[in-house]
Formats: structure tokens, C-alpha cells, sequence
């Protein structure tokens, strides 16, 4: 997918161009080029003093105008304490700048790492979570966050409450939440819970399935992914109590409306044989029945340590059961326990997670990059609407100076993008 634009800019008659100089909109020259749109690229703030601290195992959901985290962990440095970061930080994308967030009433502050979340009409859903040590702390309730108002609710389950758990996941399907699988550190499981949102109605759906694999002791998982395709929800990956991920050659399936988990075998690449078995990865929808994976982690038991998967992408066909890997696209490093999420223009957002550098014996590292990488071509209406941005010399004018856009006749669906 490749998008080309052209830095000729169209004739305008000297009031209009006098109009703009004034407004701080002019052309900048050669501000674009030939690239190839479903390569991840790095994407720097405009202000780089301003952005999160590094971190990994926090969590991430994106809106129409921003791209959203919550929470994080970074390890000690020379013998002080660990962080966890009970910190809401916002990407805006139009403006290109990160935001320290200020949030009321009281969130899930001690259990940051390893939650789950997820969007629900401009409300941010929080589920489960850990804190430092990991295990110590394990959380049970649902948070629900005001994104307009920056405003923490602790929801009230009713009837059958899930269990403390962090590395669970969580499915949205009209008013319906699904809660399943996580870890409280000593017993993993793989069990589901429904929640009606309007009544917060909770009831255990789904038990704990027996693996497949047989050299896992025990069942359940944690830090899978989940997708759910025509009331089915499919897991891929994720990890247990023996740090071996779970193989991506049969993936488990539980049936909404049977409420039943069964395995469903896949079929490999021709060519690359089936993806490395990962923890700590993202899929997000592609195209018509696929999504796509990328990142995570293995556990290499020689070294007795977590390493990153290549950083391939794969492709999962539902249609045909059938993985695929696109050997022309890759990240530009391989990550886990990063935070990632998909906005409706198709843009796949990732920040953060840890990479390995040749740098010495600890070669581990927690990063605070973002990426972004398209997953289809954009509407000819969002391709103005960049090039409409491009064309500012500085983004700021549009918060200095409100009127601007509606002076210059863009629509309101992108005005309400810029704060």
C-alpha cells in the first residue's frame, strides 16, 4: 500500500495566500514523500521534552482523535525503587504531541501493570490488574473513565464477580463485556465472564478448558490476545505458570452461544511454516476475515529468560484457518510488553515495551517509542485532512487560534479532533 503526494501546492490569489500567512498556515516545501504506508515508522512529538517515561506492561485504547495509556512499570536503577506509573497519557493526532492527563475521583492507582482495557462509547474500560511485587497486589474490579471529563468511576458487579486476575482480556459486543483467562499469580485460568454494561449484571459463562499441550502443568493462561469472529471468540498466544508461551498451531475458541471452548487446528505459511509461539503481542483486525500480529515475546530455557519474537508480521485468515507471514513488512525493532491500539482510520498506534540491545549482559530495555503502521489506505477525506496538517508550519496555531478552521471551512468531525 503506497500512497504517493505531490509538493506542488494549487495557485491561490493574493488575499487567500495573505489570509494564511497570517493564520501561520503556509506550505512547507518538500514536506512529503513516496513511503510505503503499511511500514511501521517511528513517529516523534513536536515537543520532545514532553512525553511518557519508559515503560512496559502498561495498556492502550485509541479514539478518533487520541491515542490513549494507562499505567506501566519500569524495573529499579542502581538499587531504587521500581515505578509504576499510575499516569493517563494522551497523543494527540493531529497535533503530534503527548499530554500528563489530570484525572478525579480515585482509579485502579495500585494495579497498573498487566490490566486489561478497552473502549466503550468514549468510556475507557478497566479491568483486573497487578502491582510491584507482581502478584502481591492483583485487582478484581471494573473501572470505568470519562474520556471527555477525565473522570474515574468504580463500577459495582453484580451477582458472580471474576475472581482477582491481571494479563486477562476483554471483548466488547454491543452492551456486552467478556472478561476471560488471567493469572493471580499461582493459578492461571481460562474462564469467562459476561457483564451486561447497562446493569452491570456479571454472570461466569465459560470454566477453565484443559490444554492441549501436554507439557503444561496445569490450564489457563494469561497475556493471550482475543478476537471475536461471528460470536466466537479465538485466543491466541499467551503464557502459564512454566513461562512457555502457547503455541499459535491450534488456537482455543469459545462459542458465544453454546458456551463451550474447543480447538480449532490451523494451517501454516507454505513458506515460513507457523508463527513462533508468543506471550505479550497485539493482533488487530486487516482485512475481510484476517487479522494481523505482531511483537511478543518467547522464554528462552537455556538462558532461562523472556526474548523478543522476531519482527515479522503475520496475517491470520479465518476464512481458511491459514497463517501468513509478510516477508517484506517488519518492526523496526522487535517488541513485547509494549502497549498497542487501532483507531477507526486504521492506523495500528504502538508505545513503549521492552527490546533487547547488544549493549552487555543486560541487554534488556524498556523504551517510551511510538509507532504507528497504516492496516488499510485512508478515506479520500482523511488523506486532505493530513495534507491540510502537513501544510502548518505550526500545529499550534490550532489551539492559539480557534477559529481558524472553521474560517478556512473544515468539517466539525475534524475541528473536534484538534485539543
Amino acid at each position: 500500500m503506497q500512497q504517493r503526494d505531490e509538493s506542488d501546492s494549487p495557485g491561490m490569489d493574493d488575499t487567500t495566500t495573505n489570509k494564511r500567512t497570517k493564520l501561520c498556515a503556509y506550505v512547507l516545501p518538500n514536506y512529503t514523500s513516496s513511503i510505503n504506508l503499511m511500514q511501521f515508522v517511528e513517529v516523534e512529538p513536536l515537543n520532545s521534552l514532553i512525553k511518557p517515561s519508559p515503560r512496559s506492561g502498561h495498556r492502550a485504547l485509541a479514539t478518533e482523535s487520541d491515542f490513549w495509556i494507562w499505567g506501566g512499570y519500569h524495573p529499579s536503577i542502581d538499587n531504587e525503587e521500581p515505578s509504576m506509573f499510575n499516569q493517563l497519557w494522551r497523543f494527540n493526532f493531529a497535533l503530534q504531541r503527548w499530554t500528563l492527563e489530570t484525572t478525579t475521583v480515585n482509579g485502579p492507582d495500585l494495579t497498573v501493570a498487566s490490566h486489561a482495557m478497552c473502549v466503550y462509547r468514549n468510556i475507557a474500560l478497566v479491568f483486573g490488574g497487578t502491582g510491584y511485587p507482581f502478584g502481591h497486589n492483583v485487582s478484581r474490579e471494573l473501572y470505568m473513565l470519562d474520556l471527555k471529563l477525565r473522570r474515574w468511576k468504580q463500577c459495582t458487579l453484580l451477582d458472580q464477580k471474576p475472581e482477582p486476575v491481571y494479563g486477562a482480556s476483554m471483548i466488547i459486543k454491543g452492551d456486552y463485556l467478556y472478561v476471560l483467562c488471567g493469572t493471580n499469580a499461582w493459578r492461571y485460568n481460562s474462564d469467562v465472564y459476561e457483564i451486561h454494561l447497562p446493569t452491570m449484571k456479571c454472570k461466569k459463562i465459560g470454566n477453565t478448558f484443559d490444554e492441549s499441550e501436554e507439557f503444561f502443568d496445569g490450564n489457563g493462561r494469561y497475556r493471550q490476545e482475543a478476537y471475536l469472529y461471528e460470536d466466537k471468540i479465538f485466543l491466541f498466544g499467551g503464557g502459564s505458570s512454566i513461562a512457555t508461551p502457547f503455541s499459535l498451531e491450534d488456537l482455543p475458541m469459545f462459542d458465544l452461544t453454546t458456551h463451550t471452548w474447543s480447538f480449532i487446528h490451523t494451517n501454516p505459511d507454505p513458506f515460513h511454516n507457523f508463527p513462533t509461539p508468543r506471550k505479550f503481542h497485539s493482533i488487530f483486525p486487516f482485512r475481510d476475515n484476517q487479522i494481523i500480529m505482531f511483537g511478543g515475546a518467547n522464554y528462552d530455557h537455556n538462558m532461562r529468560r523472556h526474548g523478543p519474537v522476531s519482527g515479522n508480521l503475520w496475517v491470520f485468515d479465518f476464512s481458511k484457518l491459514e497463517w501468513s507471514m509478510l516477508p517484506s513488512l517488519s518492526m523496526v525493532k522487535p517488541t513485547y510488553f509494549h502497549a498497542a491500539a487501532m483507531n477507526k482510520r486504521g492506523e495500528i498506534w504502538s508505545h513503549g515495551g521492552v527490546v533487547h540491545e547488544p549493549t552487555g549482559d543486560d541487554d534488556e530495555e524498556r523504551i517510551t517509542t511510538l509507532y504507528k503502521m497504516h492496516s488499510r489506505v485512508l478515506k479520500l477525506s482523511e488523506l486532505c485532512w493530513n495534507h491540510f496538517l502537513n501544510c502548518l508550519s505550526d500545529r499550534t496555531c490550532l489551539v492559539t487560534q480557534p477559529k481558524l478552521m472553521s474560517q478556512l471551512n473544515i468539517p466539525m468531525q475534524f475541528i473536534d479532533r484538534v485539543h
